[in-house]
């Protein structure tokens, strides 16, 4: 078995890292000597050249040159034609690798045949799959996947020590953009939420001077270079040029010959850095974003670290200086710190393989002692899309996003859900669940990420029930099985393409108007704040709140929150808002006694006349200060038609907790470190006995 590296592929440049003799990682250099590729591929030569020579072939205006495809990653519709042939984006990054492994091997002498590949945090399902394939096409056995923001907090926690930190990573590189929100401590990197649009990178910079350029020139001279091929690529190697220069001095003169005419423009960093107001805003929404996600405020970080060869841009040290209050961290290399990380991420794989996940490194021969790489050994990360399928909607008009695993959930992650399907007598049936990527409702507006068909579910004279577990993988990467529930088979699956006409989507499901409905539900936690809640168990209700909200299916669903001690108060009304919710229960600080009666009203006051299936659901650790008035308020709520779930922890009574419930089995007491469990199967239950959504 040969050696692993880490492979930072990048949109502009890419990054090699491997452990060192020292038990170290460290960048490793190309033919050329230097530690950054460029992601550059010339098809002028025979085999085609790649990196810093394409580039040179780039800024002489050589049209037979591929760059920045790493964006267009599992996009079918992409092609490149060089030399008679069609290339993908999967089989340039083929050719990206295997220049970056040949290096490798000639710059260390050993073989490589092991690595884990980094890919931008807003990577989807079908990007993440295309990056494993070009590694496997490239001679690699890919080891795993890591998000390019995880791999730099790794690294990052490499060189740090003490307590722990609670850190933004602002991944700005040549073609996309991330953002993380992590927190690092000595043993473990816990991914607290991410944003970011793998659409917005420095080229998106480069093109604002190139419009500026062209367009002047073209009002000076009457040609414009954005109709020539050659004078636009002319134009856009002068505008990384100054963009460069713009990072360093106030401002610079660029020059530009075209078409038989010379013309020299002034730029100064103010004009560049107003034309790209607009840029570094939307780096700046996702940030929010992110901090939202994740209920922090920015005086909550410890620091910022700046990761990406673009961040090198005065504005953005600016713009994080004046959020965060305090400088970007230091001692950070923008340009390797994430193929740093990878190499790590793969010496902790290759760990666990050995039952260590600790990353060990063996200094020479066999009888070397191991030395064991200090920093964190574990990581918690998350995916930034959500999970589901395509569905209809509660009253059978229309076709929905049915979220089954929500975005920033920790991976890896399991969800089912269940479906039921009319057989028909004498023949075995088939079922087909549209898989979606994305935020919104409308799956027209979410990535159709392909048709799963299952097959072989055995025909009766009744309808089937059929449970579907979507997963996503330790790299992010989306599996599907499906199981006969009153057979308990497992049924056969694949995949098909997804059709080219999804225009179906927008229309009226076909025989809605006879199909059962879905009903909504409208659901209020009320949550135990008082003092005997502080600390520890604080903080396990607030993560069981957060798995109930995970499980959730909020394209039906609208869930509110009541904390009760001595106070009652409305953190959040009810809203299909997941984000809201949330926040709402980051926020829960413990203090003062139990007023449950007024907990309950208030939440009741909220459900009556409320047109959907009502649910509260109670958690307390102790009895209330009035314990026979608040089941005198359970007692009106459940005549009012309110479903009511009790959850004790604690010092909680189960006989009182079940006075409570509208059922004995809707009262639970959950022992420490049960909680989130106890959450998630309610949620779990709630979801599936309100559902009568069909699967198309």
């Amino acid at each position: 078995m040969g050696a692993f590296v880490g492979i930072d592929l990048g949109t502009t440049n890419s990054v090699v890292a491997r452990r060192n003799e020292y038990g170290r990682p460290e960048v490793v250099p190309n033919r050329e000597g230097a530690g950054i590729t460029p992601s550059v591929i010339y098809f002028g030569t025979d085999p085609p050249s790649v990196g810093q020579e394409a580039k040179e072939y780039a800024r002489l205006g050589d049209e037979q040159i591929a760059s920045f495809f790493k964006p267009q990653m599992g996009n079918p519709l992409f092609s490149l034609r060089f030399g008679g042939r069609d290339y993908g984006a999967t089989e340039l990054s083929t050719l990206m690798l295997g220049r970056l492994r040949r290096d490798a091997e000639a710059a260390t002498g050993d073989s490589v045949d092991r690595a884990v590949i980094t890919v931008p945090a807003y990577f989807g399902d079908a990007q993440r799959k295309a990056t494993i394939e070009a590694g496997r096409l490239a001679g690699l056995d890919v080891m795993g996947i890591i998000n390019e923001p995880t791999a730099a907090a790794l690294a990052y926690g490499l060189q740090r020590s003490g307590a722990e930190e609670t850190v933004l990573i602002y991944d700005l590189g040549g073609g996309t953009f991330d953002v993380t929100v992590a927190a690092i401590t000595e043993e473990e990197i816990a991914v607290r939420s991410t944003a970011g649009d793998h659409d917005l990178g420095g080229k998106n910079w480069d093109d604002r001077i190139a419009t500026f350029l062209a367009e002047r020139f073209a009002n000076e001279t009457g040609f414009d270079p954005l109709d020539d091929p050659v004078a636009l690529n002319e134009v856009l190697v002068r505008s990384e040029q100054a963009k460069w220069q713009l990072s360093e001095r106030s401002s610079t003169r660029v020059t530009l010959q075209l078409d038989a005419e010379r013309r020299s423009f002034e730029l100064t960093r103010e004009q560049f850095e107003g034309m790209t107001f607009p840029l570094m805003d939307r780096t700046r929404k996702l940030t929010e974003e992110a901090l939202e996600e994740a209920g922090l405020r920015w005086q909550d970080l410890t620091g910022v670290l700046l990761v990406g060869g673009s961040t090198r841009m005065p504005m953005v040290r600016r713009y994080v200086t004046e959020m965060s209050g305090q400088p970007p961290k230091a001692g950070v290399n923008v340009d390797e710190v994430v193929a740093l990380g990878a190499v790590i991420r793969a010496a902790m794989l290759e760990g666990q393989e050995t039952q260590d996940a600790r990353p060990r490194y063996t200094l020479g021969g066999s009888r070397t002692p191991h030395f064991t790489l200090p920093g964190p050994s574990r990581i918690s990360d998350v995916m930034s899309h959500s999970l589901g399928t395509v569905a209809v909607s509660p009253d059978g008009s229309s076709y929905v996003n049915d979220v089954v695993i929500r975005r920033n959930v920790a991976i890896p992650a399991q969800e089912s859900r269940s479906y039921r399907l009319a057989t028909r007598g004498g023949a075995n049936d088939r079922m087909e669940v549209y898989l979606t990527q994305g935020e919104s409702p409308d799956p027209l507006d979410c990535s159709i990420l392909g048709k799963y068909v299952f097959t072989g579910i055995a025909a009766t004279d009744a309808e089937v029930d059929v449970d579907v577990s979507l997963c996503y993988d330790r790299d992010g990467v989306v599996q599907v099985s499906g199981v006969q529930r009153d057979t308990g088979k497992a049924l056969e699956m694949h995949v098909e393409p997804v059709p080219d006409d999804l225009s179906w989507l927008g229309r009226p499901p076909e025989g809605a108007s006879t199909g059962g409905e879905r009903v909504p539900i409208k659901i209020f936690l009320l949550i135990d704040v008082s003092s005997s809640m502080a600390g520890e168990p604080l903080v396990e209700a607030q993560e069981a709140a957060r798995a109930f909200l995970e499980r959730c299916d909020f394209t039906h669903t609208e869930v509110g929150l009541v904390s009760f001690s001595d106070q009652v108060e409305l953190q959040s009304e009810a809203t299909d808002n997941a984000r809201r919710v949330l926040a709402a229960v980051n926020r829960l600080v413990a203090d003062g006694t139990t007023d449950l009666t007024d907990a309950i009203a208030l939440a009741r006051s909220h459900l009556i006349e409320v047109d959907r299936t009502r649910y509260v659901v109670i958690l307390t650790d102790g009895y209330p200060d009035a314990p026979e008035s608040a089941v005198e308020q359970a007692e009106a709520a459940k005549r009012d038609g309110v479903e009511i779930v009790a959850i004790g922890t604690g010092d909680a009574d189960l006989d009182y907790l079940r006075r409570l419930s509208s059922t004995e089995q809707g009262s639970i007491f959950a022992r420490r470190g049960e909680l989130v469990q106890a959450f998630g199967h309610i949620a779990r239950v709630i979801a599936e006995g309100g559902r009568a959504l069909r699967v198309m």
